[in-house]
Formats: structure tokens, C-alpha cells, sequence
């Protein structure tokens, strides 16, 4: 499989450790070749969001190691036209864990021994976590400022915290001038589209 270049439309091959196209360009995973949505192809032997893997852009069944069950929270009503997804029952606590589960579990099938990642907190948490599951090293840059629980929840994983003077921007900064000294994934949420394809599930569990 190959990423697509949302700015030159050159395609890159999925197991590079490259966080965006040569011209600068962020990556986009091809959707077209994925089945529309049927209920016949859901795996309900699978109680986590990857029960809907058929929908979803995915290496083989590596996340079958990494997965713990994210996703499948309940819905439940508020009042007759406001319905409440309770994804803090997520296995750390965020909906940020569909994504990183998913993001991990491509990091594993390609080979990442270690990745870094800025965040203001619950993707830092869930990446650390699911990096803690798959024997990944994971740093976590984060801006000065973040809650001292989610720090402590980072480094509970294992994961190393850096705490960042400055603003969220500065903070990314910071961690992306590390991604091109060390050469480490950049297991960003924002950057990387993996994370997406995790994150799309909430919709079909929906």
C-alpha cells in the first residue's frame, strides 16, 4: 500500500519512516479500494472497534497484538434529540485511544523500534500506552502547562515525558527538530493518517 500526497499526489509506500511527502505534503491513505459499508462484514467475533477492519486501511492482523479493546463504548441519551458517546471508558480514559491503536499497530507490522510524539495530553497517554503494549520506546513532548496527571498517566506507561516551555506550537516544534536529528517516527496525530483510520470506527460502531 502507498500514501497519497494531498499536495503533489505522489505516492509513497506506507512502511517508510518518513512523517510527509518529499515536496512537504501530508500524507493521505487511498480509500477507494475499501468496501462500502455492509453488515454482513462485520466481524462480530471481535468485540473492539476492529470488528469494522474490513472498512478500515490496515497491515495484516498485527493489531490483533496491540489491540485492548478500544472502542464499542455505549450511547446513551441525554434528552430526545441529544445522544452521549461515553468514550471515557476507553482503556485510557479518551476517544484518542481508536487512533492510536490503529497507529501502533502500523508501526509494529513496519518495523518502528521507537517513536516520538507531541501532545497536550490524552494522545500523548494513548500512544504511550499502546506503545507500552507493542514493545515500542515512545517519547512524549508536551508544552508546559499540561496536567500533571496526564504526565504522570505518560510516564506510568512507561514513556518518556518532556515537558516543553512555551506554547502547544513551540512544543511541536521542539519535538519535530527531534524527528529530523534522531531520525525517530513521528507518531503524531495529527501528521500521521493512521491515526484517522482508527478514529473513523466511532462512526460505524454509531
Amino acid at each position: 500500500m502507498s500514501y497519497i500526497c494531498t499536495s503533489c499526489g505522489k505516492e509513497t509506500p506506507t512502511s517508510t519512516f518518513h512523517n510527509a511527502c518529499e515536496c512537504g505534503g501530508l500524507f493521505s491513505l487511498p480509500q477507494d479500494h475499501l468496501p462500502l459499508w455492509q453488515e454482513s462484514l462485520i466481524d462480530k467475533s471481535v468485540w473492539s472497534q476492529f470488528r469494522y477492519h474490513a472498512f478500515m486501511n490496515l497491515d495484516g492482523d498485527v493489531w490483533r497484538r496491540v489491540s485492548m479493546g478500544e472502542g464499542m463504548t455505549p450511547i446513551v441519551s441525554y434528552n430526545g434529540n441529544v445522544f452521549l458517546k461515553m468514550d471515557f471508558m476507553m482503556p485510557t480514559l479518551s476517544f484518542k485511544d481508536r487512533g492510536a491503536a490503529t497507529l501502533v499497530s502500523h508501526m509494529k507490522a513496519i518495523g518502528v523500534k521507537k517513536c516520538v510524539q507531541d501532545s497536550s495530553g490524552n494522545a500523548g497517554v494513548a500512544v504511550a500506552a499502546y506503545c507500552a503494549r507493542s514493545g515500542i520506546a515512545c517519547e512524549i513532548y508536551v508544552p508546559e502547562g499540561t496536567s500533571p496527571n496526564k504526565i504522570a498517566m505518560i510516564e506510568g506507561f512507561g514513556a518518556k515525558a518532556v515537558v516543553v516551555p512555551g506554547t502547544r506550537d513551540h512544543c511541536a516544534e521542539v519535538c519535530r527538530s527531534k524527528v529530523k536529528e534522531e531520525g525517530a517516527y513521528y507518531a503524531n496525530h495529527v501528521y500521521n493518517p493512521y491515526f484517522y483510520e482508527g478514529t473513523k470506527a466511532y462512526i460505524y460502531e454509531t
